[in-house]
């Protein structure tokens, strides 16, 4: 047998073991869980809501209001696994996603291997029967109305988690549920915020990331975190980028912040539809890169061989 048809036999045993890799973790249906806040404005309970809040064409969950209350509007953060907010999809009903213990969360996400999940009202009737508040004002990452710089407002940013037992790119793609128009921008944080307190009113983001991060970029209003703490953003202005899809690179097992709002769209209190936000991370199969190591050796092999002939 050549060298060249020992090649072409490696290869194909190569390729088979890659489709046979991809082939196991597609039969494996990688994990992801979905958490949901299931309060409203000031934790009003909202964890036996089975009304569609899309009917009658409209958004029609609290608009206006802010959500994603744990502890009560304005009071003190408290014990993770005892809030006045109950959750969906964590460890008990009455438990923060990754024991979180400042006062402002609406969801989180879980990867576990790879896969694609979705944060929306939808879902969360899907898997637990309720319909989650999840939307965001029209003007919360930035208010085109608001001067200077059109800032946004923390009044209705909605505030999530992201979590995975790996590490690669993750894609977040956010689109509204009833009005096509609406756009949606993000700034991504590594860690978790500790702050006891949180005010949601005032301005935050002025500027909008067009000369770079500065103290601006922070969700400020007694959060905790840093300019270094910025792993992933969105910019304004007369170029925006990373507008409705964005993505960026997570360390397995290291919990990123995300803040969510729209950009541009209207007034910084005005929640007048919901959203859906696509969460991806697929991991590379580990047999492609022993394919890539296979192919290089056998290649070294041939190599060698058509020299000493």
């Amino acid at each position: 047998m050549n060298v060249r048809t020992k090649l072409s036999k490696a290869i194909a045993h190569a390729l088979a073991g890659v489709a046979l890799s991809a082939g196991a973790i597609t039969d494996a249906s990688a994990g992801v869980t979905t958490m949901y806040n299931l309060t409203t404005a000031g934790a009003a309970d909202n964890s036996t809501n089975t009304t569609d809040p899309t009917t009658g064409g409209a958004w029609d969950l609290y608009r206006g209001n802010t959500d994603g209350w744990i502890y009560g509007d304005l009071y003190p953060a408290g014990d993770p696994t005892n809030t006045v907010a109950k959750w969906a999809g964590t460890t008990g009903t009455n438990h923060t996603p990754f024991g979180y213990t400042a006062p402002h969360l609406n969801w989180a996400v879980q990867v576990k291997g790879g896969g694609t999940g979705e944060i929306s009202t939808f879902d969360s009737f899907a898997r637990y029967g309720v319909y989650a508040d999840i939307d965001t004002a029209r003007g919360a990452w930035s208010d085109v109305n608001l001067h200077p710089g059109a800032a946004g407002r923390r009044h209705d940013l909605d505030v999530g988690l992201f979590k995975s037992d790996i590490s690669g790119l993750v894609t977040l793609s956010a689109q509204g549920i009833l009005e096509s128009d609406t756009n949606f921008a993000f700034t991504i944080f590594k860690g978790m915020s500790t702050n006891s307190d949180y005010n949601h009113y005032g301005n935050w983001n002025t500027g909008n990331n067009t000369t770079g991060l500065t103290n601006n970029s922070l969700i400020r209003g007694g959060t905790t975190f840093t300019i270094s703490d910025i792993v992933a953003y969105s910019i304004g202005g007369t170029n925006p980028s990373n507008i409705n899809t964005i993505s960026f690179q997570a360390a397995a097992d290291q919990i990123y912040t995300v803040a969510i709002g729209g950009y541009r769209n209207g007034s910084w209190v005005e929640t007048t539809d919901g959203y859906r936000l696509t969460v991806s991370q697929v991991p590379v199969p580990g047999a492609v890169w022993l394919f890539g190591s296979a192919l290089a050796g056998f290649v070294g092999v041939a190599r060698r061989k058509r020299i000493a002939m």
